[in-house]
């Protein structure tokens, strides 16, 4: 059987084999379907000349195809008008927005066959098919109801999209631009965190500390039991001896702490794609740290670039700045392609935002550290976190880190499956031995 097996294969083979590679350029133009319709309307006309004129029934036949495939689109589509309207105006990435699609027909017959096309893929194909409808009646005009899940941060429409039709035999294809009443707005994924590093790496930006909330800053005000999560440097090891147990020290919290979040926005010093890349991974993790300490009403600052968001208080100003955050476009280059040189990196990307007395939180890739030697060693109220793009031994020999002695100060994460995983559980982890 398996003779047989290999033989047909070989047999397969030798039947889909190009033996003529430099042919196709002027054989190409056969794989279009006019080419069949031109060669089937020149016998039509021979057979009509030579052997039976009733052949010119089928050259009319022939031509009536051709007259209808490449002109009837055009004339359809120009009595078609279409609105697309978000239910929502906000979402968040993986979200299911409802689109309501609205087709007017003018034409007094039915128009079969109609997609609507391009912006709502982020790399900008303009032959993604957003949806398609399979009939408008004539003099009517038809409401389609769309469910639309976004899979990246950005404005959506990316452009703007046509309704395309190449009925009836799909030899041409007429377009039409769409009218978008409203746009949308994706937020980048938040990914939840329970926990935060203790508020001694967060310094205040004023020295006022309260007595109302319990914190790492200011004098002690008591001691309990030992909790999940609490850091073993605020373990009181007297009282733990005394009483059998853990007993972590509580002190006076700030009145109002500050961190700066910054991310490596240099599209050069990432890799992946639009949706999974080490640049939008970047961005969620940024906007997740941002969210976790809004929400514990610290001032908040997220730099890229030459860019500084401060987040402002309350639950709208978050939103606002998760609005600047969906409609950031970056730099018009790629991710994952290379730089001309090697050590090189664009000005126009390079951070400068030094620290000034805040807890900062920096978030790049392991060729960000390798061209950024101001990320290489991190120390007092600093962390990093970094996206491999290497394999793991190179990427440990660029951070500083090795398979003995990892670097604590860093949150190493792999390019796997689940990336928002990952970083929960070695944040967590970081929190705990901070």
């Amino acid at each position: 059987m398996r003779a047989y097996s290999a033989l047909g294969q070989t047999f397969l083979r030798l039947l889909t084999y190009d033996f003529c590679p430099w042919a196709n350029l002027w054989v190409s133009w056969v794989k279009h379907p006019i080419a069949s319709l031109g060669f089937a309307a020149l016998a039509s006309l021979l057979c009509a000349l030579f052997v039976k004129p009733w052949a010119i029934v089928a050259l009319g036949a022939v031509v009536l195809v051709l007259v209808m495939g490449y002109f009837w689109p055009h004339v359809a589509v120009f009595g078609l008008s279409c609105e697309v309207h978000f239910r929502k105006s906000r979402a968040t990435e993986d979200d299911h927005v409802p689109v309501i699609v609205s087709i007017t027909n003018r034409w007094p017959w039915p128009v079969w066959g109609i997609t609507m096309e391009g912006g709502f893929d982020p790399q900008g194909s303009s032959s993604n098919t957003s949806v398609a409808m399979a009939r408008v009646a004539g003099w009517s005009t038809a409401v389609f109801d769309w469910t639309f899940t976004p899979p990246c941060r950005g404005e959506y429409p990316f452009a703007v999209p046509s309704l395309v039709t190449g009925f009836p035999f799909g030899l041409s294809k007429a377009r039409r631009p769409v009218t978008v009443n409203q746009k949308l707005l994706v937020w980048p994924r938040i990914i939840p965190l329970e926990m935060l590093l203790d508020a001694a790496e967060t310094r205040p930006s004023e020295d006022i500390f309260s007595d109302h909330r319990i914190g790492d800053s200011g004098d002690m005000t008591g001691t309990r039991p030992f909790r999940t999560g609490d850091s073993l440097r605020r373990v009181h090891w007297a009282q733990s001896a005394r009483y059998g147990q853990l007993i972590v020290c509580e002190r006076q919290a700030a009145a109002q702490s500050a961190i700066r979040v910054v991310f490596d926005s240099d599209p050069h010093l990432h890799r992946g794609g639009t949706r999974t890349g080490t640049l939008e991974w970047s961005i969620r993790i940024a906007a997740s740290v941002c969210a976790a300490y809004h929400r514990e009403n610290a001032h908040v600052e997220c730099c890229f670039g030459h860019e500084t968001l401060s987040v402002p208080s309350g639950s709208q100003g978050f939103k606002k700045f998760l609005d600047s955050l969906a409609q950031w476009k970056g730099c018009q280059d790629q991710p994952g392609t290379s730089c001309e040189h090697e050590h090189s990196v664009h000005q126009c990307h390079r951070i400068h935002h030094h620290n000034c007395g805040v807890f900062q939180l920096t978030i790049t890739t392991d060729l960000g550290l390798k061209h950024r030697t101001e990320h290489r060693h991190v120390h007092g109220d600093q962390r990093l976190v970094v996206l491999r793009t290497a394999p793991f031994d190179e990427s440990c020999r660029i951070c500083g880190e090795s398979h003995h002695q990892p670097n604590r100060l860093a949150i190493m994460l792999d390019h796997s499956d689940d990336v928002a995983a990952e970083f929960r559980r070695k944040w967590r982890q970081v929190c705990h031995a901070g």
